[in-house]
């Protein structure tokens, strides 16, 4: 049974406790706030560990062999660095620093004492974005072109960091993460209505190798809460939508095709472009959090490399920073820094292997046959493809 400290009792601190009990291989051993009444408050439901205001003796604790960080990201350096010279095995939330240099840093410190350096990019457990990775690989979309990622909502609203590195370093983990590696360069702007210099409304273009773009529009400042990625593929297309439960992945048999010769009326344009309607397949899901805590437990446990670690903390990092650098020089093209050496790849469980790879060969066998049932856009139901 792992012993976790947990550090930071406020808005996400509490989902890690209960997680991280919750996988049954691990138990909270110590809770650690500056704020009484939120230590309080958690303390009330894990009455078997204890609590504390003082960082120094969490981490003294010999009971204890790892810690979770879910504290304001302007103190997730420091408090990480004291964790990892304790001798203790960390998770911490993203961003995993502010700036690429302190990331770098707490890497080194946790290959020197051999110690577990993971970050919180929940998304990547996400079974639905591993899904439509699996999807993207496949070939089934064909040559992908661009992402499209929104991630808006009304509040709430932060004076910490600004909506790129509260709302954005979630789909900059999601891309890289689709997509293999870091991007190489970015393009962004952003605004601040509510708070001088913190920027709620973000706008940011990121370039991948063989050109694939990503585009990412982040906001507090918005009436409709989104959590959505569009993938455009030369063959289809796809959505990930977060909030929709019940069809989390729907597939568009759509594309534009280059005709023999160029069409001189509006039908023949017409004919170029295919629109077969939507497939919805079906999909299991998961709870990302718990998957990411049982991650971590393991990784523990077995000594490995998790798949959302320090080098994958510090390309969101490094990605971030340009595109700050970006927006304080009138959206100019800036290049982003990638890591020599960094070429961990995602791995995932033999189990969740085989349901991924049986999602895609259901997806390939549905698309394929020509008794498939396909949506159009009235939400009506076509016996076979549009020509």
């Amino acid at each position: 049974m792992l012993q976790i400290g947990l550090i930071g009792t406020g808005y996400w601190g509490p989902n890690l406790a209960k997680s991280f009990e919750l996988t049954g291989k691990a138990e909270v051993r110590w809770l650690c706030d500056l704020d009484s009444r939120r230590l309080e408050q958690l303390s009330q439901k894990y009455p078997h560990a204890h609590a504390t205001s003082e960082l120094s003796k969490l981490l003294g604790a010999k009971d204890l062999d790892a810690v979770a960080i879910s504290t304001p990201a302007g103190t997730h350096y420091e408090i990480a660095r004291q964790a990892l010279e304790a001798n203790k095995h960390l998770l911490v939330e993203k961003p995993i620093t502010l700036n690429s240099k302190e990331a770098l840093q707490l890497i080194r410190v946790a290959e020197k004492r051999e110690l577990i350096l993971m970050v919180g990019h929940v998304f990547e457990y996400n079974f639905t974005i591993r899904a439509l990775k699996n999807l993207m690989d496949s070939g089934e979309l064909g040559e992908i072109h661009y992402l499209n990622f929104e991630r808006t909502n009304l509040g709430p609203v932060r004076t910490d960091v600004n909506a790129l590195w509260d709302l954005a370093s979630h789909d900059i983990s999601i891309m890289c993460y689709l997509l293999d590696g870091a991007p190489k360069d970015v393009t962004a702007r952003g605004q601040a209505f509510l708070n001088a210099d913190v920027e709620d409304t973000v706008f940011a273009t990121f370039t991948f190798l063989k050109d694939i773009i990503a585009q990412v529009s982040a906001s507090w400042l918005n009436p409709r809460k989104v959590r959505q990625i569009t993938a455009v593929g030369s063959k289809k297309m796809a959505i990930w939508n977060d909030l929709d439960l019940q069809s989390p992945i729907q597939i568009y048999d759509k594309r534009v095709e280059e005709p023999a010769e160029i069409p001189d009326t509006f039908d023949g344009y017409k004919t170029a472009v295919v629109d077969g309607g939507v497939y919805i397949p079906h999909i299991d899901q998961n709870q990302p959090l718990l998957a990411e805590c049982e991650h971590f437990i393991e990784c523990v446990a077995r000594g490995e490399r998790p798949q959302s670690d320090g080098y994958s903390g510090l390309r969101v990092v490094q990605a971030l920073e340009a595109a700050t650098a970006s927006m304080k020089n009138q959206s100019k093209i800036t290049l982003i820094k990638a890591e020599p050496g960094d070429d961990h790849k995602p791995r995932v469980s033999m189990k969740d292997k085989q349901r991924l790879d049986h999602f895609v060969d259901v997806v390939h066998a549905n698309l394929s046959a020509e008794h498939t049932r396909w949506r159009d856009s009235g939400s009506k139901t076509a016996g076979a493809r549009a020509k």
